[in-house]
């Protein structure tokens, strides 16, 4: 079975890497999405990381079929906040399969790559399920590194993206609203293959906690960063 865990959750921000960097202690300058429009910068922790994520190109933005960006376009409309919530794995042949056959549509294996402000490539594949753009909540998207998380932050360590004090830091937990709560927690443990305790989903890395609302649109409203010892 693929393994799955929080890998970054992802802010919608209406400000450049630059001003985003200068906002939140401990943020670097990620790169840029060529194919997608977009630029990010980045708050690692000590196992993932907070995804500031912008437009650099609105004309190819608009142009791309891309999931993520047709979300980002449609959630700035009405402001900056959390958009969605990426998990990481380490075999997404094997989860898309999973899928697919359990009667999830998804947007099959993609890949993926950002030029970071040092001009490195860094590759990534990603796996979507199909969804309409809305203000209902987004599914989770899934992310195979090209390189393996413990070369990936040694070099994120050797270019200065992530410094020895950040790595005493995790996302605990994250707080998603949502109108209709069993059935969302329901889609959420079998799309993940977790056992629901409650309202919440319990994975290696972080825990998920679902909330009840009635007319506000559903997101990820809320990101806990904790320190560990």
């Amino acid at each position: 079975m693929a393994m799955i865990e929080l890998d970054h959750v992802v802010y919608f921000s209406k400000q450049s890497p630059k001003e985003n960097v200068q906002k939140h202690k401990g943020t670097s300058i990620g790169g840029r999405h060529k194919n997608w429009g977009t630029v990010n910068a980045l708050t690692y922790t000590k196992n993932s990381y907070i995804e500031y994520l912008s437009v650099e190109n609105l004309d190819v933005a608009k142009q791309v079929n891309h999931p993520l960006t047709k979300l980002l376009l449609h959630d700035l409309e009405s402001g900056e906040g959390w958009g969605s919530i990426c998990f990481r794995t380490d075999n997404i042949s094997e989860l898309n399969d999973r899928l697919c056959s359990e009667g999830w549509l998804t947007s099959g294996v993609l890949d993926a790559e950002r030029e970071t402000s040092s001009g490195f490539i860094r590759k990534w594949k990603m796996l979507f399920i199909e969804q309409e753009v809305s203000d209902e909540l987004p599914y989770p998207f899934f992310i195979e590194w090209e390189e393996s998380f413990q070369e990936r932050m040694q070099s994120l360590r050797e270019d200065g993206s992530i410094q020895e004090e950040y790595e005493k830091s995790v996302i605990s937990s994250c707080v998603l609203e949502v109108k209709h709560l069993r059935q969302c927690v329901l889609e959420w443990s079998n799309l993940l293959n977790i056992t629901a305790v409650e309202n919440s989903l319990e994975l290696p890395n972080t825990n998920l906690i679902f909330q009840e609302i009635t007319n506000e649109k559903e997101r990820l409203v809320d990101v806990i960063v904790s320190t560990i010892e």
